[in-house]
């Protein structure tokens, strides 16, 4: 399975959008898309899972099944980490063993008859992160998975984006954190004001443009926009 836009385009009235964006997701590989606020992120990511129809272009693949991580989901606060997990587990399928996997797997076990209310951003965050982590779908999508998580959860959502990886699923995850799709991702996707200034193997696009880091290369990239 891979995933494929080409040429798409999305216009909004406030001038905002993406314009001719095309690039390839594989398998086994983590897809950075990054880009400041407003450059046409999020944009990409609710084309890809269904929520947006863009203005032209294809989107290529084979399943429309997708598994989500919003940059933010507003749980209900009356309700508890382990009753909002059951209750998408039973939608998702996913069996009762496996919901209590998963909410060990984000530390959030102990808490689990907790409300939502008295959970912190960062609770909140790795609940979102447990939810996204259920279903069969090979294509995992992640909207800034980092807001809110401190330093040792960043550390192990990178960690199980890497296990993922090595069951060959396709990840694709934004980010404005340069540092953070160089250290984690294989391929990046640069995208400013609504187009791509660069798509491919960081690596390669590191050595063709002769750059030693991704922020090098953004600042780079950006200024011979301006320039144009």
């Amino acid at each position: 399975m891979t995933v494929q836009l080409q040429q798409v385009t999305k216009a909004f009235k406030n001038g905002r959008g993406i314009y001719d964006v095309s690039f390839d997701l594989k398998p086994g590989r983590i897809t950075a898309l990054v880009g400041s606020n407003g450059a046409g992120k999020s944009t990409i990511i609710n084309i890809l899972i269904n929520l947006l129809k863009p203005d032209s272009g294809k989107i290529l693949r084979a399943t429309s099944d997708v598994r989500y991580m919003p940059d933010d989901i507003d749980f209900p606060d009356t309700l508890t980490a382990e009753e909002i997990i059951r209750f998408l587990g039973e939608l998702k399928k996913v069996p009762l063993s496996e919901q209590s996997e998963l909410l060990n797997k984000v530390g959030l076990q102990d808490a689990k008859t907790m409300k939502i209310g008295q959970f912190s951003k960062g609770m909140r965050q790795r609940l979102n992160f447990a939810q996204s982590l259920m279903g069969e779908s090979e294509l995992f999508i992640l909207d800034e998975p980092t807001n809110g998580l401190d330093p040792y959860w960043i550390a192990h959502l990178k960690s199980v984006l890497k296990e993922e990886r090595a069951n060959n699923q396709i990840i694709l995850f934004s980010t404005h954190l340069l540092s953070l799709a160089e250290e984690i991702a294989d391929q990046v996707i640069l995208i400013h004001h609504g187009r791509i200034l660069a798509t491919g193997e960081i690596h390669q696009l590191l050595e063709g443009n002769n750059c030693t880091t991704l922020e090098q290369l953004w600042l780079q990239m950006t200024r011979q926009e301006v320039q144009q």
